[in-house]
């Protein structure tokens, strides 16, 4: 029962990071012609519009945001209270590492859209269309 439950919150949380990222690598190479010299606008929308869907992405990584801390702490704090209730070395280690892995896949859910924005700027693309 734990195991089918921390099976899908690590689904879910794989889907959440995997659809950060797809939605905000959409590069302007890939749109078609006309598109390309409308800009953010036509594309998205305004982030600060409501009925747009760049303000329904911004909403969604913002969740995603508080989202990801909060589950890397929940997760390693159940791992370190099994490994404590074991009194095991191995399972204290393995949830050390586990922990460390979490908080890197954390950080990078949270750096990844301005990093992908900054390097879209050097390269010259649309980047997140004011989407952070």
């Amino acid at each position: 029962e734990v195991v089918c439950v921390k099976k899908t919150i690590k689904y879910l949380f794989t889907f959440i990071f995997l659809f950060n990222i797809l939605t905000i690598t959409a590069n302007a190479m890939e749109l078609p012609v006309y598109l390309l010299d409308a800009g953010c606008d036509a594309i998205l929308g305004d982030p600060n519009a409501s009925d747009s869907v760049a303000h329904l992405l911004q909403e969604v990584f913002t969740v995603i945001k508080f989202l990801a801390p909060v589950m890397v702490l929940a997760f390693s704090a159940i791992d370190f209270i099994k490994a404590t209730a074991s009194q095991d070395k191995d399972i204290l280690q393995k949830a050390i590492k586990n922990s460390i892995i979490r908080l890197i896949v954390g950080l990078l859910v949270m750096v990844l859209p301005t990093l992908i924005n900054f390097v879209f700027e050097l390269i010259g693309w649309y980047g997140t269309c004011g989407v952070k």
